[in-house]
């Protein structure tokens, strides 16, 4: 790799850093520009060429090469000590100031080859969700009351302390691949059974519950994170799963391009606020 080009691998046991100036180094990665696709296909009788009835991405598997610098033995150790197996961890590459990462496990531990003064591994990590993320998060308001009062103030004409918006929402989605999200569901006062609506595919989320004053509940379809919390007034974390309904989809995305979001609530809509949190990057490749 390029000596401007770094990587990191954190666990919940600490972090290890692959750079020039560490004794950890890469030297070769596979497979992190594509992605694997299984294609499905019909094929009728007489027919030229196929029917694709469907397509899915497969998992992430990066083969990495590197290398480990004197001391050796110490470093040896510290590298097998922070790439355990059936340990999950997270793995950053670091270029152009800006950083991308993976959910990974390992799916083989690293394997040193023994030398003096140099040693060398090899190990391959493999993420499930298989596209790159950076940790930027664009949150933007799809609907509820909108604060407008600000200082400096200006009395002079037409002014309001705030401003419901509501109706259809647009979010932009400027990668080149479909996003998931999380959506917050915020209960200024009583008000319940709100439901996001994505207009061009037709799939929703709906939660079938009454919300008090200052609750929130937060909807997550992003691999890892998926499933639905209950955050109470007083800031108790539940598990909400058992507000969803039958029909809602929790692998909903955000499709490249301008999507349209609608939002509802069966009870008091003026009092929720809805917010949708997007990853501002997610890629394919890098």
């Amino acid at each position: 790799m390029n000596e401007s080009t770094t990587f990191s691998y954190e666990t919940a046991f600490g972090r290890l850093d692959f750079s020039v100036d560490s004794p950890f180094w890469i030297s070769e990665i596979d497979g992190a520009s594509s992605v694997d696709i299984d294609i499905y296909q019909n094929r009728a009788a007489g027919q030229v060429g196929a029917s694709i009835s469907g397509q899915s991405v497969q998992g992430r598997v990066l083969p990495i090469t590197g290398s480990i610098s004197d001391p050796v033995e110490d470093n040896r150790k510290m590298l097998i000590a922070a790439i355990p197996p059936m340990i999950p961890g997270t793995f950053t590459a670091h270029r152009g100031g800006e950083s991308w990462f993976l959910d990974v496990v390992p799916e083989k531990s690293p394997d040193i080859t023994p030398g003096n003064g140099l040693q060398f591994f090899q190990m391959r990590l493999f993420a499930a969700y298989p596209y790159w993320r950076s940790q930027a998060d664009n949150n933007q308001m799809l609907a509820g009351l909108v604060a407008m009062f600000e200082f400096p103030w200006d009395s002079g004409g037409e002014w309001w302390i705030s401003q419901f918006i509501a109706g259809f929402a647009y979010v932009d989605n400027e990668n080149n691949v479909e996003v998931p999200f999380k959506v917050v569901f915020e209960a200024r006062h009583i008000a319940g059974y709100p439901k996001l609506y994505n207009v061009d595919t037709g799939r929703h989320i709906f939660i079938n519950k009454e919300m008090e004053q200052g609750e929130r509940i937060i909807v997550s379809t992003i691999p890892g994170e998926r499933g639905v919390t209950i955050e109470a007034p007083d800031g108790t974390l539940s598990n909400g799963f058992k507000y969803l309904s039958l029909d809602s989809d929790l692998l909903m995305q955000v499709r490249p391009g301008r999507n349209i979001f609608d939002v509802t609530a069966g009870l008091n809509d003026f009092n929720i606020d809805t917010y949708i949190h997007v990853p501002e990057g997610v890629r394919s490749g890098i």
